[in-house]
C-alpha cells in the first residue's frame, strides 16, 4: 500500500472511528508505534489489537473473535466488526444477518504480516484459541488447521481422532490423511492407530477409480506405510509392547493387501487373489471392525471371481452383519449389507436381496453419509428390477448409479453403468442409445484397460451385433472363441451362452443345443443361478426349434419352477419371442404330466404371456407401456386384491413417488428425477402415507407390494 493510500486511509479512519473504545473491551497499553507506511499507523489502540489478532482468521464471528482475542463480551466484538464494516476497513459481511465476516485477503495478508513482525510469540496462543472455539462447534477441518498452524501437534493429533468419524462418513478421508502426513514422527508414534486408520479410509474412499487417481492415492499411503515401518522399528515405539507393535504390522499387512488387490483385480490373476486371500484369513483377528472386514472382502472378491457358492457366502456375510451392527461402524454395515445384497442375488434370491438393498439404502439416508460403495449396491438393485422387468425403476437406480461414478470417479461403476445404459436401450428397442452407450463403455475400457471389464465390453458389443442383425460380426466372433470343457474357467460362461444366441439368430438351432449341452455340467450349477437360468431357458429355445417339443417343455417346467418364487420375467423376454411358444406348450401338456402348466402355476405361466405381448406391443408400436411387474402367487388378481383392502386411489404422480419411494430413493433425488420442488415431495409422500394407512417408508413398501400397487 503505497504512502498516500496509508494516509488517506488513516484520516479516515481517525473520523469514523475516533470512538471505536466499545463497552466491555480490555484495557490496554498502547501498541508500539510504526512508520508512517504503517497501515495501523494512528488507529485506535483497542482497533489495532483486534485487527492483528483476528488476521488469522479466514472468517470471523464475534464469538469466535472473543475466543480468539480474550475479549470480556461477545458483543463487543459484534459492535467492532460492524465498526469495521462501517469504516470501509476492508471488511465484508458474509451473510445478510451479519453474522460472519471476513477481511479481504490483500488487507489479511498484510496485517498477518505486521502481527508475525510485531508479535511472533503470541500466533501460536492465538491459533489454539481458534482451534478450541472451533472445536466447541464440531468444526473439525477449521479446528485441525489452526492447531497445525499453532502448530501445536498434539492438539492436532487429538482434534484429528475426534473428527475421524465425520470425515470417514462423508468420503473426506484424504483431509485427514493429508494432516495426519503433516505430524512429525515424535506424535505418530503417540497416534499410530489414528494415521493406520486415515490410510485405510483413504483407500476405501478411492476404491476401483481411475488409474491416476488410484495411483495417487497409492503414493500416499505408501507414505504412510514407510513412515509407520520407520515408527515401528524406533526405540519410543518399543515402550508400547510387543502386542501394539504386532497390531500395528499386522495392518500395515493389510493395507500393502489392499493397495495390491487392484492390480491383481485388472490382470484377473484369480490364483494370486485366493493365495492372498487365505494369508489374510491367516491372521489374528483385529479388534477393530474396519481392519476385522478385510479379510473378509477378499473372501467376498474371491468368491464372486470364481463364481463358488453364494449360499455359503451369504451366511458368512449374514454372521458379519450382526457383529458389525453391534460395533456401532455404520459405514462397515453398509458395506456388508451391500456385499449381502449381491450374495442374495447371486443366489437367484431376489425378494431378500431387494428387501437387503431398501434396508441399506435406509441406514445410508439415515447416517446422510457417502461412499462409492453405495453405487454397487445401486447395481444390485438395478439387476433385481430388470430381473423383475421393472425397467422404469431400474432406470431411475441407474441414473443414480451414474451420478455416483462420476462424483467418486469411479471407473469400474462407470463402466458397470454403461453397460447397463447399453442392455436397457436394447430391451426398448433404441438400437442406437445402445452403441452410443457400447462405444463410451469401450472409450473407458481404453483407458484404463481393467481385465475384469473385457467380459461387459464383448458381451455388450455382440449383443449390439445380435440386435442389429450384424450376423456376420456375431458370427467371427463365434468363430475365434475357443472353448473347451477340460480347460475350463467358470468365469467364461458368458461366452458359452453368447455362442448359443448366435447359433440361434444363425438358424442354427441343432448347433445352439450342442453347444449347451457340451458345457450344461459347468452350466447348471447353483452357485451362479443367474447364468443357470440363462442357459436353461436358451436350452428350451433351442430343443423347440430343432423339434423336440417334450424336452423343451420339460427344461421349461424346470425353468420355471426355480423361477416362480422370485418372480423372474426378463430372463424369458430375453430369450427371445421363440419362448413365447415354448410357454404355451405348457399350458397345452397334458394333466398327468409334469410339465404341465397347473403343477407348475397357471396364473404365473399367463402372466409370463401377458408380459410377451407387452414387449410385442412396446416394440412395434413404440410406445411407453409401463413395465411389467413381477407376478405375485396370491390367490386374487391385482384388482380384487385391491378390493379385498379397499384403499383410496393413487394419483398418477403419486404412483411414480411411490415407485420411486420403493426403489430406495431419497426425497432430493425423487424431486430431481421428478423436476419438482422437494416439499412437493414430501407433500406427496404424506399423501401416500395417509392413503396406504401407513407411517414410515417400510411399511409402505409392505403394502405396496401386498396389494400390487406398483
Amino acid at each position: 500500500m503505497s504512502c498516500g493510500a496509508t494516509e488517506n486511509l488513516s484520516s479516515g479512519l481517525h473520523r469514523q472511528t475516533s470512538q471505536l473504545s466499545p463497552a466491555g473491551w480490555p484495557s490496554t497499553p498502547p501498541l508500539p508505534l510504526w512508520g508512517e507506511q504503517d497501515i495501523l499507523a494512528g488507529l485506535p489502540v483497542p482497533l489495532q489489537r483486534f485487527l492483528l489478532q483476528t488476521s488469522i482468521l479466514t472468517r470471523m464471528h464475534a464469538s469466535l473473535c472473543q475466543a480468539v482475542t480474550a475479549a470480556s463480551a461477545e458483543s463487543a466484538c459484534q459492535e467492532m466488526l460492524e465498526a469495521l464494516v462501517q469504516a470501509n476497513l476492508f471488511v465484508i459481511p458474509l451473510d445478510e444477518q451479519r453474522q460472519w465476516y471476513r477481511y479481504h485477503d490483500l488487507f489479511r495478508e498484510a496485517l498477518r504480516a505486521q502481527l508475525h513482525a510485531s508479535q511472533p510469540e503470541l500466533v501460536p496462543l492465538l491459533h489454539i484459541r481458534a482451534a478450541r472455539w472451533y472445536e466447541t462447534q464440531g468444526e473439525w477441518r477449521e479446528a485441525i488447521t489452526h492447531a497445525l498452524a499453532a502448530p501445536d501437534y498434539s492438539l492436532a493429533a487429538s482434534l484429528m481422532e475426534q473428527a475421524a468419524p465425520h470425515f470417514w462418513l462423508n468420503g473426506e478421508a484424504r483431509a485427514i490423511h493429508d494432516r495426519v502426513l503433516a505430524l512429525p514422527d515424535s506424535v505418530l508414534c503417540a497416534h499410530t492407530r489414528l494415521a493406520l486408520n486415515a490410510a485405510l479410509h483413504f483407500h476405501n474412499s478411492v476404491h476401483i477409480s481411475t488409474e491416476t487417481v488410484h495411483a495417487d492415492m497409492a503414493a500416499q499411503v505408501q507414505r504412510t506405510i514407510v513412515r509407520m515401518e520407520a515408527i515401528v522399528h524406533s526405540q519410543h515405539m518399543h515402550m508400547r509392547g510387543e502386542a501394539e507393535i504386532a497390531l500395528i504390522e499386522r495392518r500395515l499387512c493389510l493395507l500393502r493387501a489392499l493397495i495390491e488387490v487392484r492390480a491383481i483385480m485388472g490382470r484377473g490373476n484369480k490364483e494370486r487373489l485366493r493365495l492372498l486371500t487365505q494369508e489374510l484369513e491367516a491372521l489374528p483377528p483385529d479388534d477393530e471392525v474396519s481392519w476385522k472386514l478385510i479379510p473378509l472382502s477378499f473372501a467376498f472378491w474371491l468368491a464372486l471371481s470364481l463364481q463358488q457358492s453364494s449360499a455359503l457366502l451369504a451366511e458368512k456375510l449374514r454372521e458379519a452383519r450382526q457383529w458389525i451392527r453391534e460395533s456401532g461402524d455404520p459405514l462397515a454395515t453398509f458395506r456388508v449389507m451391500t456385499w449381502l445384497a449381491t450374495a442374495y442375488r447371486e443366489a437367484g434370491q431376489l425378494h431378500q436381496a431387494h428387501r437387503e438393498c431398501l434396508a441399506a439404502l435406509t441406514l445410508l439416508e439415515q447416517i446422510s453419509g457417502g461412499t462409492p460403495v453405495a453405487g454397487y449396491l445401486l447395481f444390485c438393485l438395478f439387476n433385481i428390477f430388470y430381473a423383475w422387468n421393472r425397467l422404469e425403476e431400474a432406470s431411475d437406480v441407474l441414473r443414480r448409479l451414474l451420478r455416483i461414478a462420476q462424483s467418486w470417479q469411479q471407473v469400474e461403476l462407470l463402466m458397470i453403468g454403461e453397460r447397463s445404459a447399453a442392455l436397457l436401450a436394447l430391451v426398448r428397442g433404441d438400437l442406437d442409445t445402445a452403441q452410443e452407450a457400447l462405444q463410451r463403455a469401450e472409450a473407458l475400457f481404453e483407458r484404463e484397460k481393467f481385465v475384469n471389464n473385457v467380459r461387459w465390453i464383448e458381451e455388450t458389443r455382440v449383443r449390439v451385433w445380435l440386435a442389429r442383425g450384424s450376423l456376420t460380426e456375431a458370427g467371427a466372433w463365434a468363430a475365434q472363441t475357443t472353448l473347451s470343457p477340460q480347460a475350463w474357467d467358470p468365469l467364461r460362461k458368458w461366452e458359452v451362452l453368447l455362442l448359443a444366441r448366435i447359433a440361434l439368430a444363425q438358424q442354427q438351432p441343432a448347433q445352439a443345443v450342442e453347444t449347451l449341452e457340451r458345457f450344461s455340467w459347468h452350466q447348471d450349477q447353483p452357485a451362479d443361478i443367474e447364468k443357470t437360468l440363462e442357459w436353461m431357458a436358451l436350452y428350451a429355445v433351442a430343443l423347440f426349434h430343432t423339434g423336440k417339443v417334450a424336452q423343451a417343455r420339460t427344461v421349461a417346467a424346470r425353468l420355471l419352477r426355480l423361477t416362480r418364487p422370485e418372480d423372474y420375467i426378463r430372463v424369458y423376454l430375453d430369450a427371445g419371442f421363440p419362448m413365447k411358444q415354448v410357454l404355451k406348450t405348457l399350458l397345452e401338456a397334458p394333466p398327468d404330466s409334469d410339465a404341465c402348466a397347473d403343477a407348475i402355476s397357471a396364473s404365473y405361466v399367463l402372466h409370463l404371456l401377458a408380459a410377451f405381448e407387452q414387449e410385442e406391443g412396446r416394440l412395434t408400436q413404440g410406445s411407453n407401456i409401463p413395465p411389467a411387474t413381477p407376478h405375485r402367487t396370491l390367490p386374487h388378481s391385482p384388482r380384487n386384491a385391491v378390493q379385498q383392502e379397499s384403499i383410496e386411489p393413487l394419483s398418477r404422480q403419486e404412483q411414480r413417488v411411490l415407485r420411486l419411494l420403493v426403489g430406495g430413493s431419497t426425497y432430493a433425488e425423487m424431486a430431481e428425477a421428478l423436476i419438482v420442488p422437494p416439499n412437493t415431495i414430501k407433500t406427496q409422500v404424506s399423501s401416500i402415507y395417509r392413503k396406504l394407512g401407513v407411517s414410515r417408508r417400510a411399511e409402505a413398501i409392505a403394502v405396496a407390494q401386498r396389494l400390487q400397487l406398483l
